[in-house]
């Protein structure tokens, strides 16, 4: 065979792989992932030691992790985009990161939580008359509108998570979510739906649910099932699924 034969030869040969390359896969062939992957660790804030057990949640993927015994944790297929990670541990303050995730690529990190600290200022006794707010909740207590479950509730029934102590209410459905999480919905079977969440008088956006409040931080939970039912102070926007307002408590017991 001539030299120019060879050559001709050669290129007919990379002409041919260079349109393979370019014709599409082939039906069943596996495509290419374009998720994103976090790899991360927990650690105390005050001890420095990995949290064994804690929880890890992507509120948008709704997609989560425990942490294992050195405090580590994957969670993979993250659809690309912003993501807040909230992660949950008894005694330590909730961790609220905004992460934002890449296609193909790996996140590593390492996420600390504080430890819940409580601190007593110079006893003062002090006479004042009831906030507006404390007393339309007292007024609406008496009155039968909406439903609160107290904080004395909460010690006295031993709850593992806020949304335990709504199982029994009607017109308030608790049902299982993914991780082990639990969604409060208002409304039975297919007519129910999410209500809109307050804390603090906070209006909360996005994927939140009541069990993202740790147990033990909560004074009061307010539960109003109908438009007719809402204060007026929770009337922002439409609610027309109901409100659930969480008062937050300050200091030690």
């Amino acid at each position: 065979m001539s030299a120019r034969s060879k050559r001709w030869m050669k290129r007919a040969a990379a002409g041919l792989l260079l349109a393979l390359a370019a014709l599409p896969a082939r039906a069943g062939a596996q495509a290419t992932d374009s998720t994103a992957t976090l790899i991360g660790e927990v650690q105390g804030v005050m001890s420095g030691e990995p949290v064994v057990g804690a929880t890890v949640f992507l509120r948008v993927a709704k997609r989560g992790a425990i942490t294992d015994g050195n405090g580590k944790f994957r969670v993979d297929s993250i659809p690309p985009g912003t993501d807040t990670l909230a992660i949950r541990y008894p005694g330590f303050s909730v961790n609220s990161t905004v992460l934002e995730f890449e296609p193909e690529r790996v996140v590593r990190a390492v996420f600390l939580l504080a430890d819940k600290v409580f601190q007593v200022a110079d006893l003062q006794v002090e006479i004042r008359a009831p906030s507006v707010d404390e007393a339309e909740v007292a007024r609406n207590m008496r009155t039968g509108r909406g439903i609160f479950v107290t904080r004395e509730d909460l010690l006295k029934f031993g709850y593992d998570r806020p949304s335990d102590a709504l199982r029994n209410i009607p017109r308030v459905e608790v049902t299982p979510y993914r991780f082990g999480a639990q969604q409060v919905l208002i409304g039975s079977g297919s007519a129910a739906c999410r209500p809109t969440y307050y804390v603090d008088g906070t209006p909360q956006v996005g994927e939140f649910e009541l069990d993202e409040v740790q147990l033990d931080e909560i004074d009061l939970i307010e539960i109003y099932r109908s438009p007719a039912e809402i204060p007026t102070r929770y009337r922002m926007g439409t609610n027309r699924c109901g409100v659930i307002a969480i008062r937050i408590r300050v200091g030690p017991d």
